[in-house]
Protein backbone atom coordinates (compact mmCIF):
# COMPACT_ATOMS: atom_id res chain seq x y z
CA UNK A 1 0.00 0.00 0.00
CA UNK A 2 1.19 3.30 -1.14
CA UNK A 3 1.81 6.25 1.99
CA UNK A 4 0.40 9.02 -0.29
CA UNK A 5 -2.54 8.96 -2.93
CA UNK A 6 -2.75 11.92 -4.96
CA UNK A 7 -6.05 12.42 -7.25
CA UNK A 8 -5.49 14.57 -10.19
CA UNK A 9 -8.10 15.91 -12.43
CA UNK A 10 -7.14 17.32 -16.17
CA UNK A 11 -9.43 19.53 -18.73
CA UNK A 12 -7.55 20.40 -21.89
CA UNK A 13 -4.31 22.24 -20.56
CA UNK A 14 -1.72 19.59 -22.03
CA UNK A 15 1.05 22.17 -21.08
CA UNK A 16 -0.32 23.41 -16.98
CA UNK A 17 -0.98 19.26 -16.60
CA UNK A 18 2.29 18.35 -17.68
CA UNK A 19 4.03 20.85 -14.92
CA UNK A 20 1.56 19.40 -12.54
CA UNK A 21 2.50 15.94 -12.99
CA UNK A 22 6.03 16.38 -13.33
CA UNK A 23 5.50 18.65 -10.03
CA UNK A 24 4.29 14.53 -8.49
CA UNK A 25 6.78 13.08 -10.45
CA UNK A 26 9.84 14.98 -8.61
CA UNK A 27 8.51 14.48 -4.86
CA UNK A 28 11.45 12.97 -2.76
CA UNK A 29 9.03 10.54 -0.43
CA UNK A 30 9.12 7.84 -2.88
CA UNK A 31 5.37 5.57 -1.49
CA UNK A 32 3.21 7.11 -3.42
CA UNK A 33 0.66 6.26 -6.26
CA UNK A 34 -1.18 8.95 -8.72
CA UNK A 35 -4.39 8.49 -10.36
CA UNK A 36 -4.69 11.05 -12.65
CA UNK A 37 -9.02 11.31 -14.41
CA UNK A 38 -8.97 13.16 -17.71
CA UNK A 39 -12.21 14.53 -19.06
CA UNK A 40 -10.98 13.00 -22.50
CA UNK A 41 -9.57 15.75 -24.44
CA UNK A 42 -5.51 15.31 -23.86
CA UNK A 43 -6.07 11.41 -22.68
CA UNK A 44 -7.99 10.85 -26.80
CA UNK A 45 -4.83 12.67 -27.90
CA UNK A 46 -2.42 10.66 -26.07
CA UNK A 47 -0.84 13.48 -24.15
CA UNK A 48 0.44 11.51 -21.64
CA UNK A 49 2.41 9.11 -23.12
CA UNK A 50 5.36 11.14 -21.56
CA UNK A 51 4.37 9.33 -18.13
CA UNK A 52 6.31 6.36 -17.48
CA UNK A 53 6.45 5.77 -13.72
CA UNK A 54 4.48 2.82 -12.71
CA UNK A 55 3.01 4.80 -9.86
CA UNK A 56 0.68 6.62 -12.04
CA UNK A 57 -2.68 5.94 -13.52
CA UNK A 58 -4.04 7.51 -16.10
CA UNK A 59 -8.05 7.41 -16.92
CA UNK A 60 -10.51 8.85 -19.00
CA UNK A 61 -13.11 10.16 -16.67
CA UNK A 62 -16.19 8.78 -19.11
CA UNK A 63 -17.92 11.87 -18.51
CA UNK A 64 -20.54 12.69 -21.00
CA UNK A 65 -21.43 16.58 -22.14
CA UNK A 66 -24.63 15.57 -20.45
CA UNK A 67 -23.14 14.85 -17.24
CA UNK A 68 -20.86 18.09 -17.25
CA UNK A 69 -23.70 20.19 -17.80
CA UNK A 70 -25.71 18.99 -14.45
CA UNK A 71 -22.56 18.06 -12.67
CA UNK A 72 -19.53 19.29 -11.01
CA UNK A 73 -17.46 17.77 -12.55
CA UNK A 74 -14.04 17.87 -10.60
CA UNK A 75 -15.92 16.28 -7.73
CA UNK A 76 -17.72 13.59 -9.88
CA UNK A 77 -14.14 12.52 -10.90
CA UNK A 78 -12.61 12.38 -6.77
CA UNK A 79 -15.58 10.35 -6.24
CA UNK A 80 -15.53 7.93 -9.17
CA UNK A 81 -12.02 7.29 -8.22
CA UNK A 82 -12.77 6.50 -4.25
CA UNK A 83 -16.23 4.58 -5.41
CA UNK A 84 -14.04 2.29 -8.17
CA UNK A 85 -11.52 1.63 -5.42
CA UNK A 86 -8.38 3.65 -6.89
CA UNK A 87 -7.13 4.87 -3.80
CA UNK A 88 -5.13 3.00 -1.79
CA UNK A 89 -2.49 5.02 0.11
CA UNK A 90 -2.81 5.77 4.10
CA UNK A 91 -2.93 9.73 3.16
CA UNK A 92 -5.18 11.29 0.42
CA UNK A 93 -4.03 14.76 -1.64
CA UNK A 94 -5.77 16.73 -4.53
CA UNK A 95 -4.66 18.32 -7.66
CA UNK A 96 -6.04 20.25 -10.07
CA UNK A 97 -4.01 20.50 -13.44
CA UNK A 98 -2.84 23.94 -13.25
CA UNK A 99 -1.81 23.71 -9.92
CA UNK A 100 1.87 22.50 -8.40
CA UNK A 101 3.53 20.25 -5.54
CA UNK A 102 6.50 21.41 -3.73
CA UNK A 103 9.06 18.85 -4.04
CA UNK A 104 8.82 17.84 -0.25
CA UNK A 105 5.23 17.63 0.35
CA UNK A 106 4.76 14.13 0.05
CA UNK A 107 7.50 13.52 2.20
CA UNK A 108 6.49 16.77 4.96
CA UNK A 109 2.87 15.27 5.54
CA UNK A 110 4.42 11.81 6.12
CA UNK A 111 6.54 12.82 8.67
CA UNK A 112 4.33 15.13 10.42
CA UNK A 113 1.50 12.18 10.47
CA UNK A 114 4.23 9.64 11.90
CA UNK A 115 5.72 12.15 14.59
CA UNK A 116 2.40 12.64 15.82
CA UNK A 117 1.71 8.88 15.96
CA UNK A 118 -0.70 8.73 13.19
CA UNK A 119 -3.00 10.82 15.27
CA UNK A 120 -3.73 13.67 12.61
CA UNK A 121 -6.62 12.83 10.57
CA UNK A 122 -6.37 15.95 8.70
CA UNK A 123 -3.75 18.29 7.73
CA UNK A 124 -3.19 21.46 6.20
CA UNK A 125 0.12 23.23 4.81
CA UNK A 126 0.90 26.53 3.82
CA UNK A 127 0.69 27.52 -0.25
CA UNK A 128 2.07 30.22 -2.52
CA UNK A 129 -0.34 31.35 -5.55
CA UNK A 130 0.71 32.03 -8.76
CA UNK A 131 -0.32 34.05 -12.12
CA UNK A 132 0.39 32.67 -15.15
CA UNK A 133 1.60 35.42 -17.35
CA UNK A 134 0.40 36.12 -21.07
CA UNK A 135 3.85 34.19 -22.10
CA UNK A 136 3.39 31.44 -19.52
CA UNK A 137 5.67 32.80 -16.94
CA UNK A 138 4.29 32.71 -13.37
CA UNK A 139 4.32 35.08 -10.50
CA UNK A 140 3.69 34.62 -7.46
CA UNK A 141 1.13 36.87 -5.57
CA UNK A 142 0.12 35.78 -2.27
CA UNK A 143 0.81 33.20 0.06
CA UNK A 144 -1.85 31.41 2.20
CA UNK A 145 -0.45 30.73 5.35
CA UNK A 146 -1.22 27.23 7.64
CA UNK A 147 -0.40 29.11 11.32
CA UNK A 148 -3.38 27.65 13.50
CA UNK A 149 -5.44 24.73 13.86
CA UNK A 150 -8.63 24.61 11.34
CA UNK A 151 -12.05 23.28 11.75
CA UNK A 152 -14.91 22.96 13.90
CA UNK A 153 -14.10 19.82 15.79
CA UNK A 154 -11.28 22.43 17.20
CA UNK A 155 -13.17 25.47 17.00
CA UNK A 156 -10.06 26.45 14.40
CA UNK A 157 -9.59 28.16 11.11
CA UNK A 158 -12.66 27.99 8.94
CA UNK A 159 -11.56 26.19 6.03
CA UNK A 160 -13.85 27.48 3.41
CA UNK A 161 -13.20 29.68 0.77
CA UNK A 162 -9.68 30.41 2.98
CA UNK A 163 -8.03 27.09 2.53
CA UNK A 164 -7.04 25.85 -0.78
CA UNK A 165 -7.43 21.69 -1.39
CA UNK A 166 -3.77 21.25 -2.63
CA UNK A 167 -2.99 22.08 0.92
CA UNK A 168 -4.91 19.65 2.44
CA UNK A 169 -4.22 16.21 3.72
CA UNK A 170 -6.80 13.90 5.11
CA UNK A 171 -6.29 10.09 6.11
CA UNK A 172 -8.61 7.33 4.00
CA UNK A 173 -9.50 6.14 7.42
CA UNK A 174 -11.43 9.40 8.82
CA UNK A 175 -13.90 8.58 5.22
CA UNK A 176 -15.09 5.54 6.88
CA UNK A 177 -16.36 8.26 9.71
CA UNK A 178 -17.72 10.87 7.01
CA UNK A 179 -19.59 7.63 6.12
CA UNK A 180 -21.29 7.17 9.16
CA UNK A 181 -21.63 11.01 9.98
CA UNK A 182 -23.04 11.83 6.40
CA UNK A 183 -24.53 8.89 5.30
CA UNK A 184 -23.02 8.97 2.24
CA UNK A 185 -19.67 7.82 -0.05
CA UNK A 186 -19.85 10.67 -2.32
CA UNK A 187 -17.28 12.89 -0.30
CA UNK A 188 -16.90 15.50 -2.61
CA UNK A 189 -20.20 18.07 -3.22
CA UNK A 190 -21.46 17.23 -7.02
CA UNK A 191 -23.88 19.85 -6.83
CA UNK A 192 -23.42 22.60 -10.10
CA UNK A 193 -24.61 25.43 -7.17
CA UNK A 194 -21.50 24.49 -5.19
CA UNK A 195 -18.87 24.29 -8.26
CA UNK A 196 -17.15 27.64 -6.95
CA UNK A 197 -16.77 26.08 -3.66
CA UNK A 198 -17.37 22.70 -3.06
CA UNK A 199 -13.31 21.81 -1.97
CA UNK A 200 -14.09 24.01 0.86
CA UNK A 201 -17.73 22.19 1.70
CA UNK A 202 -15.56 18.93 1.66
CA UNK A 203 -12.86 20.24 4.05
CA UNK A 204 -15.29 21.91 6.34
CA UNK A 205 -17.06 18.52 6.71
CA UNK A 206 -14.03 16.33 7.48
CA UNK A 207 -13.33 19.63 9.63
CA UNK A 208 -16.15 18.87 11.72
CA UNK A 209 -15.41 15.19 12.54
CA UNK A 210 -11.47 16.12 12.91
CA UNK A 211 -9.03 18.57 14.07
CA UNK A 212 -7.14 19.91 10.97
CA UNK A 213 -3.26 19.84 12.65
CA UNK A 214 -1.71 23.35 10.71
CA UNK A 215 1.84 22.71 8.71
CA UNK A 216 2.98 26.09 8.82
CA UNK A 217 5.55 25.10 5.60
CA UNK A 218 5.13 26.07 2.21
CA UNK A 219 4.40 22.98 0.07
CA UNK A 220 2.18 23.78 -2.87
CA UNK A 221 1.51 26.53 -5.24
CA UNK A 222 -2.37 27.61 -6.06
CA UNK A 223 -1.68 28.74 -9.89
CA UNK A 224 -4.07 30.55 -11.81
CA UNK A 225 -3.85 31.48 -15.64
CA UNK A 226 -6.78 32.56 -17.89
CA UNK A 227 -7.52 28.99 -18.70
CA UNK A 228 -8.31 28.61 -14.86
CA UNK A 229 -11.80 27.64 -13.27
CA UNK A 230 -10.58 28.61 -9.97
CA UNK A 231 -11.81 32.09 -8.90
CA UNK A 232 -9.83 35.35 -9.52
CA UNK A 233 -7.21 35.80 -12.12
CA UNK A 234 -6.92 39.63 -11.32
CA UNK A 235 -3.05 40.65 -9.93
CA UNK A 236 -4.39 43.02 -7.23
CA UNK A 237 -5.90 41.94 -3.68
CA UNK A 238 -8.94 44.58 -4.43
CA UNK A 239 -9.97 42.75 -7.66
CA UNK A 240 -9.58 39.41 -6.11
CA UNK A 241 -11.75 40.29 -3.58
CA UNK A 242 -14.50 41.17 -6.10
CA UNK A 243 -14.14 38.23 -7.84
CA UNK A 244 -14.70 36.43 -4.38
CA UNK A 245 -17.70 37.83 -3.52
CA UNK A 246 -19.23 37.83 -7.27
CA UNK A 247 -18.38 33.70 -7.04
CA UNK A 248 -19.71 33.48 -3.55
CA UNK A 249 -23.44 36.07 -5.37
CA UNK A 250 -23.26 33.19 -8.56
CA UNK A 251 -23.16 29.82 -6.17
CA UNK A 252 -25.94 31.72 -3.86
CA UNK A 253 -28.34 32.87 -6.90
CA UNK A 254 -27.92 29.24 -8.39
CA UNK A 255 -28.82 27.34 -5.07
CA UNK A 256 -31.78 29.47 -4.64
CA UNK A 257 -32.82 28.31 -8.69
CA UNK A 258 -32.52 31.99 -9.49
CA UNK A 259 -30.06 30.67 -12.43
CA UNK A 260 -29.66 27.56 -14.68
Amino acid sequence: MADVSIIIVSHNKPKLVREAVQSVLDQTHPSWEAILVDSGFLYLQGCFGFIKDERFLVLASGETPELARSTNMASWCFNEAFAKGRVHGELVMYLCDDDLLYKDAFETFWNFYLAHDREPQAMYASQDIGLIDAQGQTRIIGRRIADRPAGRACRGRKLDCRVDYLQFCHTAAVLKRFEEVYGTRRYHSEDKADADHADGIFMERIGALAKVYPIEKVLSMNRRSKDSINLSYSETAAGRFVDLIRAKFKGMKKRLGLTR
